[in-house]
């Protein structure tokens, strides 16, 4: 063998340990080293810089137990002897030198993604085993249940592989375990102008509501609203609800106070639902509504003065049983049964019951039409006096599938028949409201809403419309202009505007954006 080849040779092992080393570790410092030492070389000899020429790329072969040996010939045939040789040097050696500590960080990485595609093969290879023998044992089984039988089998398979990996997933991240929290903001100016003449200004902190909601865990979600509430003054509307019970108005909490709280069951057999708690009870059309949502400023007159004006709100439980397809409707049961401390039952004891059947029917794809029907009743103070309400609801709504954003018209109405003994006197009365309600844009709504009570106890007759326009600042904030025209029988009618401004912080958003 000649020389040259031999030199040859080594200058090959020598290119090849060089390009793996700074090809993996840093490219960069690999150009550096040659300038360095070309400069140097030139610095020493005098001589004009010459890039080496090039060189081809040799094939990938493996380097035996000779490696270190081909790498100091290598090394003394490219490098002149001297200090500035050294240093050339200690810049050639270091990145070869890091390219094992790199190679290993990356085959570590490498085992650690087949060992992950392994236990992924795994549960694959599981499920394509359970729905092989599914077929050929030929047992007739829903789909669904099939799938999840198959994905409960294969996790169960795969929770043995790495209970490690299992453990910190459960704990590396305790912001899961944090409930959704929001804050609600409602505060209303008022311009008054009673009957009697005169006018009057003022703005109330009308309600601040905080809301918890979370998934406690598969089978059971929860919600608690805390709300501080004032009474929003309006001109007459304080002497017709103070007709309507026995000791005037129901009065609002001066403080924090617990509007919901309850647990609610899914995935129950038979697709039923469950709720416990204090809640806001499936009573007509606005009762389940939170004050800050409405529609108007306030709730309609008729059911402010049979059940108060924040509604319907008592503590039991609710089920709903399974809704039932006829066509294009479907009819929904619900019964509840809970303590009866609402003012309806005035010194109420024992428990109150609550039925309702809804009807929904889907006519078209922008448009659905639906039915309700209720019926509440409870015992008073005195076991032999009770109390009930029978009400019937209807509602409209037509918005087209891919613009409801920014069209939809809605019409809703409800009627209310009250009966309620106290003593040897009974009150009754009836009354409701039709509304409707126009989406010009995203942003711009416009509704009208016509309220008529019918007396009950020493409360008038009386007559009230109410419009409004509404305005959608953003997701978050909502303004509201308001007029109310209120007429009592036997008197002039009274009016009042407002300026509602309700803003939220937090998921739970406003439900009509």
């Amino acid at each position: 063998m000649t020389a040259g080849h031999t030199g040859m040779v080594v200058r090959n092992r020598a290119f090849e340990v060089r390009s793996r080393g700074i090809r993996r570790a840093n490219c960069r410092a690999s150009e550096c080293s040659g300038s360095l030492r070309q400069a140097t070389f030139h610095a020493m000899n005098q001589q004009p810089i010459r890039p080496d020429p090039p060189e081809p790329e040799p094939p990938p072969r493996a380097i035996g137990s000779d490696k270190a040996l081909g790498t100091r010939r290598a090394i003394r045939g490219a490098f002149p002897v001297g200090i500035p040789s050294l240093l050339c040097l200690i810049l050639a050696l270091g990145p070869a030198l890091a390219a094992p500590r790199v190679a290993q960080a990356q085959e570590t990485r490498a085992d650690s993604l087949e060992a992950r595609m392994r236990r992924l093969e795994a549960v694959v290879d599981s499920l394509l085993g359970v729905i092989a023998d599914r077929e050929a044992a030929g047992a007739p089984e829903d789909e669904l249940e099939a799938l999840r039988r198959a994905a409960r089998e294969a996790a169960e398979a795969a929770a043995g592989t790495d209970e490690s990996e299992q453990d910190e997933s459960r704990t590396g991240d305790l912001s899961i375990l944090n409930p959704e929290i929001s804050v609600t903001g409602d505060i209303v100016g008022a311009w008054l102008a009673p009957e009697e003449g005169g006018s009057e200004a003022t703005a109330v902190p009308r309600e601040f509501e905080l809301s918890l909601q979370a998934a406690l865990d598969p089978y059971t979600r929860t919600k608690i609203f805390f709300t501080r509430e004032e009474e929003v003054p309006i001109a007459g509307r304080n002497e017709v609800l103070e007709g309507s019970g026995p000791d005037g108005e129901e009065e609002h909490g001066t403080g924090i106070e617990l509007e919901e709280g309850y647990l609610t069951w899914v995935g129950l057999p038979g697709s039923l639902g469950l709720k416990a708690g204090k809640f806001r009870q499936e009573l007509g059309l606005y009762n389940r509504t939170h004050t800050h949502a409405l529609l108007e400023v306030e709730r309609p007159l008729a059911p402010a003065a049979f059940i108060g004006d924040d509604g319907l709100i008592q503590t039991g439980a609710s089920l709903v049983l399974p809704s039932v397809g006829t066509g294009p409707g479907t009819q929904t049961v619900t019964f509840e049964a809970t303590a009866a401390s609402n003012p309806l039952f005035e010194g109420g004891t024992g428990f109150s019951y609550l039925g309702r059947l809804q009807s929904f029917w889907d006519l078209s794809p922008s448009t659905y039409l639906q039915f309700g029907v209720n019926g509440v009743t409870g015992r008073n103070g005195d076991l032999d006096l009770s109390s009930g309400l029978l009400g019937v609801d209807v509602s409209f709504r037509w918005a087209p599938p891919s613009q409801s954003r920014y069209r939809e018209l809605t019409l809703k109405g409800e009627w209310y028949w009250a009966r309620r003994d106290i003593g040897e006197d009974r009150s009754t009365g009836d009354g409701g409201y039709g509304q409707a309600s126009v989406r010009w844009s995203r942003r711009w709504i416009t509704g009208l809403r016509a309220d008529w009570l019918d007396g009950y106890g020493a409360a008038p007759t009386a007559f009230q419309l109410v419009p409004t326009v509404s305005w959608w600042q953003s997701e978050w904030v909502r303004l509201r202009l308001q007029y109310n025209f209120l007429k009592r029988s036997g008197v002039e009618a009274d009016h009042t505007v407002l300026l509602q401004i309700v803003w939220a912080v937090g998921p739970h958003r406003h439900e009509t954006y």
